[in-house]
């Protein structure tokens, strides 16, 4: 991932004592259980009298019902998760349509487990979600979220990792909220919506490095001249119908 300059400065001893074995224990945790159970959900919600179904639940700002709570989770927009502040992963948006393929994948019998368990031990893998955990629950250089944009060979495609820090009424450190997206859709409507395109600042003093992850053919990083114009009078061909074009 293209993580932020300020993340990559974090101390690394510091953020690798994250526990992601969630050994601890939050103001929530749902004690003496298998965090690994596959079937935790079902048999943490039953020792909590969990509400479900058509029991309401009052929020904040409304009342809903268990059951519509879900329903208008699952055709929000984006992939939606939640792990609590012990590091345990509670909660994600799961797709009505069972088949779909997801951009961070997660299965219901992962609910429950461990930051440990839902993150392959490969590489760099944990230590960087550590890094960006820990970053979150101490408020790393006054940050309270982190934008991660994932190069994925296509320039037609923006995959953002979205971390927000979840803090209670107090304003104290409640857990992370990830937030996975395809910008490029959006990006798209709106050219199409205002009648704008999109074209590569050769001038930007960002952006080159991503382009050259998301480009197998490129060396630079950055577009030619030449190779700019081909893009847009290709993309231009392809959205005559709608006058907005997007290279």
């Amino acid at each position: 991932m293209a993580e932020p300059e300020w993340l990559k400065k974090m101390n690394r001893d510091e953020y690798l004592k994250e526990d992601f074995a969630a050994t601890g224990k939050s103001r929530y945790t749902v004690t003496g259980m298998d965090k690994e159970d596959p079937d935790w959900l079902d048999k943490a919600a039953k020792k909590v009298h969990a509400a479900e179904g058509d029991d309401y639940v009052k929020l904040d700002s409304g009342l809903l019902t268990v059951n519509q709570l879900n329903w208008m989770l699952r055709c929000t927009i984006g992939e939606l998760s939640f792990v609590d502040d012990n590091n345990q992963f509670l909660w994600y948006n799961r797709p009505v349509d069972p088949n779909a393929k997801m951009k961070a994948k997660r299965v219901p019998a992962q609910v429950g487990d461990t930051m440990k368990d839902v993150h392959p031990d490969i590489g760099d893998v944990i230590p960087e979600a550590k890094k960006v955990v820990h970053a979150l629950r101490t408020k790393e250089a006054g940050h309270d979220d982190v934008y991660m944009p994932v190069p994925n060979g296509n320039l037609q495609k923006l995959i953002l990792h979205y971390y927000k820090r979840v803090e209670d009424d107090e304003g104290n450190y409640a857990g992370v909220y990830e937030w996975v997206q395809d910008l490029y859709p959006l990006v798209k409507y709106f050219c199409e919506t205002t009648g704008q395109k999109l074209v590569v600042d050769e001038d930007a003093a960002t952006g080159a490095t991503y382009r050259r992850n998301s480009d197998p053919d490129s060396t630079s990083g950055a577009s030619t001249k030449s190779e700019t114009e081909k893009e847009e009078k290709t993309a231009a061909s392809e959205d005559t119908a709608t006058g907005a074009s997007q290279s």
